[in-house]
């Protein structure tokens, strides 16, 4: 009699799972299959960026060997499908490559937007802190202290790679914008720093020395004489009757060839 027992309740028990295996096996295989697919998903994004690298790569070192070949049209092309590919480091490089490119061919706004289009496609500082200097670097004559400060000083934290160059630039910026006393403690800084690179310690003690002579203080007048003599001399060679560049005034007596 107890076996028959046994055999009801076991039954009974096999109904039981069996219920709740018809009622719960659609949400788990839904489970499952969610699981699969963000599985899938993290499987195919980074054999995307394996994809992507290999395509970007192939076509930067095309553009390389273009350069290379002085054939800055094909480099040009090659740099411009590289930002297709949609691999962020190799994306800001090809655009600091362009940006050399417009340096090249007299286009400064142009590199400095294409800097500045380098620095914000990727998160990867060696890259993005490089850009960021070099636009700063190519704005350093012509924007103002503001701007070169608001560009310069994010670069110069202890954690970025970059930093000792973005300090010794916004020193210079200060001394060429006439602060002298700025610019003095920021190249102190940086010769009293023992991680300063020894090129750039050095390049820090002759500014610090050009400063405590005197010379440096007068860069600023220097520079903006300088920038009104050649606005002036530009003005009288565009005069009527002013000589063309190379030429003679009028009147003024042939040079005689050689061997006269």
């Amino acid at each position: 009699m107890s076996d028959v027992f046994e055999e009801v309740e076991e039954n009974l028990r096999a109904e039981k799972w069996n219920a709740l295996f018809r009622r719960w096996w659609p949400v788990a295989a839904a489970v499952a299959g969610v699981l699969l697919l963000i599985a899938l998903g993290f499987w195919f994004f980074d054999a995307r960026k394996g994809w992507t690298g290999a395509e970007a790569s192939e076509a930067y070192a095309r553009g390389m060997e273009a350069l290379q070949s002085e054939n800055e049209a094909a480099a040009e092309a090659a740099f411009v499908e590289v930002e297709a590919a949609g691999n962020a480091p190799y994306r800001a490089l090809a655009l600091m490559q362009r940006a050399g490119l417009r340096i090249n061919q007299g286009e400064t706004e142009e590199a400095i937007a294409l800097f500045d289009q380098a620095a914000e496609a990727t998160g990867e500082p060696m890259i993005a802190d490089i850009a960021g200097l070099k636009a700063a670097w190519l704005l350093m004559d012509t924007a103002s202290l503001e701007d070169i400060t608001a560009r310069l000083e994010p670069l110069t934290g202890d954690d970025r790679p970059f930093r000792y160059q973005a300090r010794e630039a916004l020193a210079l910026a200060r001394l060429q914008h006439g602060q002298a006393d700025t610019a003095r403690s920021g190249f102190q800084a940086l010769t009293l720093d023992l991680e300063t690179p020894e090129s750039l310690r050095q390049r820090a003690q002759a500014a610090l020395n050009m400063i405590e002579s005197g010379v440096a203080a007068s860069l600023p007048g220097i520079v903006e004489a300088a920038a009104r003599a050649a606005e002036a001399a530009e003005t009288e060679a565009q005069r009527p009757g002013a000589p063309a560049q190379g030429g003679q005034a009028p009147g003024a007596p042939a040079t005689p060839p050689a061997g006269q």
